[in-house]
């Protein structure tokens, strides 16, 4: 029933502007909100949109909730590294019981590649990169 309609999810934010700011200037991500609007939404590849909200009282999980699908994710740490972007490390064991490989913040599990980084409100995201195709 729901498998052609885009889903976004929402994530609390502490401070709204500061999270406005992250998700526009530091991910690159393009405000499709007007600026100072609660609830902020900012558009990723696809059509597809990350939505938060100024919930002041919510602490977001440790773990990720929202995960971007990228192609070149060793220059993608890169970059966000050089924009003031923490890294955090996932579980070497959490893909398919398979042991991960780290490179630096990367973590290589043969099928997928997959790091975290913690926003500016503590929500934690995640960027994965296939790297073989999916077992039929």
């Amino acid at each position: 029933m729901l498998a052609a309609f885009p889903l976004n999810p929402i994530l609390p934010a502490q401070d709204g502007a500061r999270a406005e700011a992250f998700y526009r200037d530091v991910l690159g991500l393009r405000q499709l909100s007007p600026p100072g609007a609660d609830p902020m939404a900012f558009g990723a590849g696809n059509g597809t949109m990350v939505v938060l909200s100024e919930l002041r009282d919510r602490e977001p999980p440790a773990y990720p909730v929202v995960a971007f699908l990228v192609q070149g994710i060793e220059d993608i740490v890169r970059a966000l590294e050089d924009r003031g972007v923490e890294f955090v490390a996932p579980d070497a064991a959490s893909f398919a019981g398979v042991e991960a490989v780290r490179r630096g913040p990367v973590l290589d599990f043969g099928a997928v590649r997959s790091t975290w980084l913690r926003d500016s409100e503590g929500n934690v995201l995640a960027l994965n990169e296939l790297t073989a195709p999916p077992a039929a």
